[in-house]
């Protein structure tokens, strides 16, 4: 018997890729109190991921990127 638990059938993929730009919205922060309120910290947690975003023009997904039957 070997020592791994995984199954022949089964495959990792690893499909990460980073935030999208979207995903770093302030309505989906922690810190984001209301629109009216705005956010509790003065500066932006989510700064560097959106920079990188941009950098890597990961702005939108694309529809049906999130679905798991892929």
């Amino acid at each position: 018997m070997s020592k791994t638990n995984k199954k022949d059938n089964v495959r990792n993929v690893n499909k990460w890729r980073g935030y999208y730009l979207e995903d770093c919205a302030c309505v989906y922060c922690e810190h984001f109190i209301s629109k009216k309120r705005g956010c509790k910290l003065p500066e932006c947690c989510c700064e560097e991921e959106k920079r990188d975003a941009e950098e890597h023009n990961r702005i939108k997904r694309k529809r049906g990127s999130m679905k798991w039957d892929m």
